[in-house]
C-alpha cells in the first residue's frame, strides 16, 4: 500500500471494512455474485470533498474506496485461509480457497485500488478518457452500421436540438457511467449511447 493519505480516517476505514465483511459473509445464497451497487447502497458510503466536483467523479471516488476495501479483505481472508474473494467488474464472489487465482493474476487492478494516489489522480478529463478507451476496445462487428436518426440520438442523451457542446459532454458522461458494462449496464445500450454521442458531436 502507499503512504498517500487516505480520504477517510483509519478507524472509519476499518469500520467500513468490518461492515463489508459482514455483508459478504451474510449474503445468501452463499457463493452468489454480489453486485457493486448492492454493497454501496448497504454501506451508505459518503465522502466529503472541499472542492466542487461532478456527480460522476463522486461516484468514481465511492467506487474506488469500495474496491480498496475489497482488495484489503481479499488479502486478509487469503492470509487467514478463510476463502478467496473473486473481485470482478462491478461484481464479486466469495469462493473456496481451491478456486483462488494465481497470486499474480489480478495484480494490476489490486495495486491500482490499494494505491490512494490513484484515487486523487482521477479527474473529469480522465473519466472521459477511460470511457473513450473502452469504446475503442469494442469489436467493430458489434457496432450498429446504420446512422441513427437525430431525434433518437437526442432522446438517448436527454437533449434538445439546441444543445451546447458542454451540455452534450455532460449528458454523455453521466449516461455512460450509468450504462457502462463494467457497472452492470447492457453492452448494446452502451454502444447505442456511444453512437448517439459521436453523431451529435460531429453534427454540433
Amino acid at each position: 500500500m502507499t503512504d498517500t493519505k487516505a480520504p477517510l480516517a483509519t478507524p472509519i476505514l476499518n469500520l467500513l471494512q468490518g461492515q463489508l465483511e459482514s455483508l459478504i459473509l451474510g449474503f445468501t445464497p452463499a457463493h452468489s455474485l454480489i453486485e457493486e451497487q448492492y454493497l454501496l447502497a448497504r454501506l451508505g458510503l459518503k465522502l466529503h470533498n472541499d472542492t466542487l466536483q461532478s456527480a460522476d467523479l463522486a461516484r468514481f471516488q465511492q467506487h474506488f474506496v469500495l474496491y480498496h476495501l475489497l482488495y484489503r479483505i481479499q488479502q486478509h481472508w487469503l492470509a487467514q485461509r478463510h476463502g478467496y474473494l473473486a473481485i470482478g467488474l462491478a461484481k464479486l464472489q466469495l469462493l473456496p480457497l481451491t478456486q483462488a487465482l494465481a497470486p499474480d493474476a489480478d495484480t494490476g487492478r489490486q495495486e491500482y485500488y490499494l494505491n490512494w494516489q490513484n484515487f486523487y489522480a482521477m479527474t473529469e478529463q480522465l473519466l472521459d478518457q477511460h470511457l473513450a478507451a473502452f469504446w475503442q476496445q469494442l469489436p467493430r462487428s458489434v457496432m450498429p452500421a446504420d446512422v441513427m436518426p437525430q431525434h433518437k440520438a437526442l432522446a438517448l442523451l436527454g437533449l434538445t436540438p439546441t444543445f451546447t457542446l458542454q451540455q452534450l459532454k455532460k449528458a454523455y458522461r453521466s449516461k455512460a457511467l450509468q450504462l457502462h458494462p463494467d457497472r452492470g449496464g447492457e453492452q448494446l445500450q452502451f454502444i447505442l449511447l456511444q453512437q448517439a454521442y459521436q453523431q451529435l458531436l460531429q453534427s454540433g
